[in-house]
């Protein structure tokens, strides 16, 4: 399902026991200056400087400095935009802009391969690359790119996209199922090398050519210690040689045979966005359903290897294996979501971010929303995870369909919205200055 659809509506649900969430006192929100086309993503480096960076799907990166939004883009390259490709994701080093530490001036982004590149199969290649600054203050970024990893596709759609350096500073890159309707072929629950058979339910041992096993993931890097030989465990390598990034030794299918050790968690449709939880660092995920779920699913931190359900379960529903009800995660051992919503009640979940910023009113909200509706809606997170509580209908503010969320420096939280607008979450109690209206 494309997140880029339109409807309206909203009703959640947790597991049983759990309290809705109370209304935040002082919610508002503040338009951050600047005029955006599909705005997916905002992003700041920890290196104090206060700027925050918003991409753009078609391909662009603008920066927003002391109040004022730069003419120049910082970052503007070529990428293929249809449905849900583009320029996807962005992550700085968390050394961005710190002087006398490594990769100080490093980079990265997710983006669609443009047409006329070379491509490894299917319709697009998706791609991670690095780039880097002429100077670490600077506002324009150099425009020589490095490929760091390739994902064959096959199609436009459930491309994922989203990168994050997580807090053990290695690159966690989601990627979607691949686009074809009720999971042919299975690649989300595959961990190790299958061609497409059309065959949901089993993964070939032998690759038969185009191979699509990084799809339906979240994927963890090691970019610092790059340089090196590729090994067959290294499947986003195909066609890049050195490696411009190592396996992780704590990556959960190291030394296990014929997989794809750069895999870290398995099992998802299409985690469009997701997130770190800057308090405990768990990995929070929204996962666009088929046609009957939205899901957000939460990974404890340091903790690989999960299934995540999807095609067996959609959300907590059968969907392949066989029952009914609510059960499917207990019944295979898979990842429940802590938040599912129907299809009455929205087509397309935007995962968001747990906010840590300088509001104590909003100090452990989850904010989140659906390409489809016009609602902020919010949970209020908690470990276990069993306590997470949603606010059903549980705001007055009208955002319009939300494309993507994201954070500053000092944990504020943004929304990037279809209709072009960025604007800032703010609570009752801000110790910063903030943006006029």
């Amino acid at each position: 399902m494309s997140v880029f659809r339109l409807a309206a509506g909203i009703a959640l649900s947790l597991a049983a026991g759990t309290a809705a969430a109370q209304a935040i006192p002082g919610l508002s929100l503040e338009t951050v200056p600047g005029s955006y086309s599909e705005p997916l993503a905002i992003r700041a480096p920890n290196d104090g400087s206060g700027r925050i960076f918003i991409v753009q799907k078609a391909g662009s990166i603008k920066i927003v400095k002391d109040g004022v939004a730069l003419p120049t883009p910082f970052l503007t390259r070529s990428v293929y935009s249809s449905s849900e490709s583009g320029l996807l994701g962005l992550a700085f080093h968390p050394n961005f802009g710190k002087p006398s530490l490594p990769h100080n001036d490093e980079f990265y982004v997710f983006f669609t391969q443009p047409t006329g590149q070379p491509q490894l199969g299917g319709t697009r290649d998706q791609v991670v690359a690095r780039y880097t600054v002429p100077a670490l203050d600077s506002d324009v970024a150099n425009t020589n790119a490095t490929i760091v990893l390739r994902i064959p596709d096959l199609a436009a759609n459930h491309n994922g996209g989203d990168i994050h350096f997580g807090p053990d500073g290695y690159l966690y890159v989601s990627s979607g199922d691949g686009g074809p309707q009720n999971n042919p072929h299975g690649f989300a629950e595959c961990l190790w090398k299958k061609p497409a058979d059309n065959n949901q339910n089993s993964c070939g041992t032998n690759p038969n050519g185009t191979q699509y096993f990084l799809l339906g993931k979240i994927l963890r890097l090691d970019v610092d210690n790059r340089g090196g030989a590729v090994t067959s465990d290294m499947c986003g390598s195909e066609g890049i040689s050195p490696a411009e990034y190592s396996i992780p030794a704590s990556n959960p299918h190291v030394g296990t045979s014929s997989t794809c050790d750069e895999i870290y968690l398995h099992g998802f449709r299409n985690p469009w966005r997701f997130s770190f939880d800057r308090a405990n660092g768990n990995l929070v995920v929204g996962d666009v359903g088929q046609n009957a779920y939205e899901e957000i699913t939460v990974q404890a931190a340091g903790v690989g290897g999960s299934d995540h359900g999807w095609s067996r379960c959609e959300g907590r529903h059968y969907f392949d294996e066989s029952g009914s009800g609510t059960t499917c995660p207990a019944t295979t051992a898979t990842v429940a979501p802590v938040i599912e919503y129907s299809h009455s009640s929205g087509c397309s979940v935007t995962g968001g971010f747990v906010y840590r910023g300088p509001s104590s009113s909003l100090n452990g909200t989850y904010f989140f929303g659906d390409a489809c509706t016009g609602a902020l809606w919010y949970a209020t997170a908690g470990a276990p995870e069993a306590v997470w509580s949603p606010g059903l209908n549980n705001t007055t503010l009208s955002v319009g369909s939300t494309y993507g969320y994201g954070e500053d420096e000092v944990g504020n939280v943004y929304i990037a919205q279809a209709n072009g607008a960025v604007r800032k979450i703010v609570g009752d109690t801000i110790f910063e200055d903030g943006f006029d209206d």
